[in-house]
């Protein structure tokens, strides 16, 4: 353990969970399948995966954010035909949680 004195303030970074290789395969590659119920790698700590905190403390709108996410992306997935240039390579900022540099230039066209 670590003594940390009296009035020392202290915060948790997810983000180094959340790129730890002795919690995740290949942590800095895109992989979905990390997740599946075959590999379950967000299970192998308690705490390897919180994207909403986690403890007592952790986000009161963890389960309708995931349910919010879920129902749009199901809409879009069945009215829409999605694509990327078929050149693009992308660029990730780490600045708070991965994401593109360029906001991912996703084309959506209406089925």
């Amino acid at each position: 353990g670590y003594f940390i004195p009296k009035g020392t303030r202290v915060t948790a970074m997810p983000l180094a969970n959340h790129y730890n290789p002795d919690l995740w395969t290949a942590p800095e590659t895109f992989d979905p399948d990390r997740f599946s119920d075959e590999r379950a790698e967000d299970k192998t700590h308690r705490y390897a995966w919180m994207p909403f905190g986690g403890g007592v403390h952790k986000c009161i709108g963890l389960y309708f954010g995931q349910m919010e996410v879920k129902t749009i992306m199901h809409h879009l997935l069945l009215t829409h035909e999605w694509s990327v240039p078929a050149s693009y390579t992308w660029q990730l900022d780490y600045t708070t949680l991965p994401v593109p540099r360029d906001g991912l230039p996703v084309r959506l066209k209406k089925l």
